[in-house]
């Protein structure tokens, strides 16, 4: 079903917002039945992981380090390193406290703070972990074995036999629990899968590469195989993304594992009453799935296609372009106290920030990373807003990362431009800065089926988490939104005809000054988390 690309089309369509959508909604939030933000199984014990893990140092604009960065050779891979990782990825940062009850902030943003993303480990034996397959509860900071012995080689098979994930001592999967977004979201909630993943995995790759370990995120994998693998419950919790890390450290050659039982543990409801369905996003995910090696295999070789096309785009037009100015070394502190710092700004102050901090953010969106989905080229656009930056225009902008540029679509934007597009927030109208990430979805879709939107949304999540890091590295705030579908088209065009929004962020100077989030990994206990 990948190639009948209606699905992806028709999806896309049917949960675009508009005013009229959103006025004449008659959803509601039950908050007597919103869902547990963690996972928890019955009958399986779980495991505390190491909290005296060590500290990642890179300094994530400059991708050098404040003091060293790591390398293979010094690194060793433990449970610790693990631990790390999982925790700068997506644990427990903040603890608040309101009358109706407490919050439990993360390492890594979430729509709604709802944390739909769930992360799980394929490891071979390192030490302090045996062989076997690991859910990852951040509330706890455990892990829990679902299986035991080493299923790498299985896991290899289902991503078209990929090699990177046999020569690394462990894979991390982050899967999606649907109804924890869609209680709020509804269908539309299927997009934000991919956001809210993406986001973790750019805090993922900051930490791995602080370690000097090489990461891969695979997108293309045999999904029936890797759910059973995680022991999922079909149609309520999915995989998204396989990311294999310290590739080509491991210690053994995998073994052919059988294959697994389908067992699926019995959890902790999620809700205390019934879950809504939502049957778009099940048949969207399920057009979009693949069911064998072979097709995955001709999935990524087919990538090739869409980066011809993306290389065409965007030259049709002579625009007034800007160079941007990012400067060497940009901020002393380490990644973990940038991570910690991390926290959604509430309210933006209307001050400017500088050309040389715009240029620092977007400078650090032109690095490549490690995937089966892109190689030289994006297959996502960066367009923006800028309400008060020094030294530009106010205006809509592209920025060509062809050479390093910023091109002048639109001056004398008002302010409240950027407020309206994300739904009219004034939030995003007091932001300095509001990014809009779009794409060409259609001849994308059209070459990669109903797969290459899974691939789009979740690129942007990643663009999406590197500016978060890269504003909070420089004493920025940022904030992610949703928008007006096609509003946003319009309003970028005729410069981005065709092109669809997939996630916007803003960014600018707090109206408020926060303090910084603590490692509270181990802190809390099952009852503290379910209360």
């Amino acid at each position: 079903m990948n190639k009948e690309v209606k699905y992806a089309l028709e999806y896309h369509q049917e949960t675009k917002h508009s005013e009229v959508s959103i006025r004449s909604s008659n959803h509601y939030l039950d908050w007597d039945n919103k869902p547990q933000p963690f996972k928890f199984y019955t009958s399986i014990q779980s495991i505390p992981l190491p909290v005296d893990f060590p500290i990642p140092t890179l300094n994530v604009i400059t991708m050098k380090d404040t003091d060293h960065v790591s390398s293979p050779d010094n690194t060793i891979i433990n449970s610790k390193l693990l631990s790390s990782l999982l925790f700068f990825s997506s644990g427990i940062t903040r603890e608040i406290k309101f009358p109706h009850g407490r919050y439990f902030m993360r390492a890594a943003p979430a729509t709604g703070a709802l944390y739909p993303i769930e992360l799980y480990i394929v490891s071979e034996n390192i030490s302090g972990l045996q062989a076997g397959v690991y859910h990852f509860c951040p509330g706890q900071f455990t892990l829990t074995k679902l299986r035991s012995g080493d299923y790498r080689l299985l896991l290899s098979e289902a991503a078209g036999y990929d090699q990177v994930i046999r020569n690394s001592p462990f894979t991390i999967i982050l899967t999606s629990i649907a109804w924890r977004n869609a209680w709020k979201y509804q269908a539309r909630s299927y997009r934000h899968w991919f956001w809210d993943s993406g986001v973790i995995t750019a805090n993922l790759l900051a930490t791995a590469m602080s370690f000097g370990l090489d990461t891969k995120f695979i997108l293309g994998f045999v999904d029936k195989v890797v759910n059973e693998i995680l022991c999922l419950d079909e149609e309520k919790e999915a995989s998204i993304v396989l990311a294999p890390v310290g590739i080509g450290l491991s210690l053994r050659e995998p073994q052919q594992a059988e294959n697994p039982a389908k067992i699926v543990p019995d959890i902790v409801p999620i809700s205390k009453s019934k879950e809504i369905e939502y049957p778009q996003i099940w048949r969207l995910h399920k057009a979009s799935s693949f069911n064998s090696n072979d097709e995955v295999r001709k999935w990524t070789r087919s990538i090739a296609m869409v980066q011809d096309i993306k290389e065409a785009e965007n030259n049709h037009m002579k625009l007034q372009s800007t160079l941007i100015n990012p400067e060497s070394i940009i901020s002393q502190q380490p990644l973990s106290n940038i991570i910690l710092l991390r926290g959604s700004t509430r309210k933006f102050s209307r001050r400017p920030i500088t050309f040389v901090q715009l240029s620092n953010i977007l400078y650090s969106l032109t690095r490549t990373f490690h995937s089966d989905f892109v190689d030289k080229m994006s297959m996502i656009d960066i367009y923006f807003i800028a309400n008060d930056v020094t030294n530009i225009q106010k205006g809509a902008y592209f920025f060509n990362r062809k050479n390093n540029s910023i091109d002048l679509l639109k001056v004398n934007v008002h302010r409240n431009m950027s407020g309206y597009l994300c739904l009219e927030q004034s939030l995003f109208s007091d932001a300095s800065v509001v990014f809009y990430m779009m794409t060409n979805l259609k001849p994308i879709v059209d070459t990669l089926g109903n797969r290459g939107y899974r691939l789009c949304q979740f690129e942007s999540g990643i663009i999406a988490g590197r500016i978060y890091l890269s504003a909070y590295s420089q004493g920025i705030g940022a904030s992610g939104s949703t928008f007006y579908d096609d509003a946003v088209t319009e309003f970028f065009s005729p410069h981005a005809k065709d092109k669809d929004a997939m996630i916007a962020v803003g960014i600018g100077i707090p109206d408020y000054k926060s303090k910084p989030g603590k490692i509270l990994a181990g802190k809390f206990s099952r009852s503290d988390l379910l209360s």
